[in-house]
């Protein structure tokens, strides 16, 4: 995965765009620089990335999951789509701003206790991970103003407004089947956002 990134990864001057202690410190030029590049960078990995074989079985399941409903096997599809997107996206911070992303406590501490809980339940890591990102989704609004707090705007990366754009901006490049929300559109992009929330694997 970081390998295929690395092709794509852009100039050291957009680490600008990282958030630092808090803050985001970029310009205007910096963020649709670096907005237009992750685009890319996703849409061409949505086919050509290695995702581990337990991952994308985890991104499949990602809308049914977060909806706790029957789906249609088109929406089922879609929806694995976006949870890559997501995923991806990720993936790609990692990629654009591998020195800055100091690993977050917060998250470190519910992964851990989410591993615990699963090694008590005879369920995997892989089962942990993914109640781990369901959970985070459903912790925060769909669009999840900075007031809020939530992962989106706190994990080291770019801040909440550039994510939602980027996740806008890619959603609008996959046809929404009718028995599927723009909400949980947004939500299983969420999901497969916060399977990647450590590394990519």
């Amino acid at each position: 995965m970081s390998g295929f990134f690395r092709r794509g990864r852009p100039d050291p001057g957009h680490n600008q765009a990282v958030r630092q202690n808090g803050r985001s410190q970029f310009s205007t030029h910096d963020v649709e620089t670096a907005i237009e590049e992750v685009e890319q960078i996703v849409l061409e990995g949505l086919h050509e990335a290695p995702i581990a074989r337990e991952m994308l079985e985890l991104l499949q399941v990602g809308l049914p999951y977060l909806t706790q409903r029957d789906c249609s096997e088109t929406a089922v599809v879609t929806g694995q789509t976006v949870a890559r997107l997501g995923y991806l996206t990720r993936a790609a911070e990692f990629a654009m701003f591998e020195a800055e992303l100091e690993p977050d406590a917060d998250l470190e501490q519910a992964l851990g206790a989410k591993l615990d809980e699963a090694e008590r339940d005879g369920l995997s890591a892989w089962d942990a991970m993914a109640d781990l990102a369901a959970a985070i989704t459903a912790g925060e609004s769909v669009d999840s103003p900075a007031e809020e707090g939530g992962p989106t705007w706190t994990l080291p990366g770019f801040d909440g407004q550039i994510r939602g754009r980027l996740r806008d901006n890619l959603l609008l490049r996959v046809q929404r089947p009718t028995d599927i929300s723009i909400d949980d559109f947004k939500r299983i992009w969420k999901y497969g956002y916060f399977l990647c929330a450590r590394r990519p694997v």
